[in-house]
């Protein structure tokens, strides 16, 4: 038999503190925190009250998260709407949030960001030919999620167009 350690005999964080704890770092979706709680072997029981309660104070609430996570990714590392939905999907978030935090961007602003993407490496393509630029900007686009109009719109056009 193995014997108990005296962290074993101290009382368990209820599954609350620990889910506040781990909404510390970042926001976070209600399927992360179930996850994480589970994955300290709280019950399901303990899990729901734990989650309404932090829904209850407005500490969790995942077309919130979404909002978040896009804003995050528009800012520090630009993508597609089909990478940055595919991640959201991961993250538990219900395809009608993801519908509605996605909904109102419009292809310009798809392009823009494509372009914001590849604003850094393109510096390095500059001496390669034609053909093997406009591959390494397709395959370099296509990795973050853009769809080939977008990638096509931003091969013709790198650079943004003047009014």
């Amino acid at each position: 038999m193995r014997a108990r350690t005296a962290t074993s005999k101290q009382p368990q964080a209820d599954a609350y503190d620990v889910a506040v704890r781990y909404l510390g770092q970042r926001p976070r979706s209600v399927a992360e925190i179930r996850r994480q709680l589970r994955s300290k072997r709280f019950d399901d029981a303990a899990i729901d009250v734990a989650i309404e309660k932090l829904r209850a104070q407005r500490y969790i609430d995942d077309e919130a998260f979404a909002r978040y996570w896009v804003e995050q990714r528009d800012r520090f590392r630009p993508k597609g709407q089909r990478a940055i939905a595919s991640e959201l999907m991961q993250k538990g978030v219900s395809r009608e949030a993801i519908d509605l935090v996605l909904g109102g961007r419009t292809d310009d602003d798809e392009v823009k960001r494509a372009r914001e993407s590849i604003r850094r490496p393109i510096t390095r393509w500059l001496m390669l030919n034609d053909l093997e630029r406009k591959r390494k900007i397709h395959q370099y686009l296509a990795q973050r999620g853009f769809s080939y109009d977008v990638i096509e719109e931003v091969i013709v056009h790198p650079e943004p167009e003047e009014d």
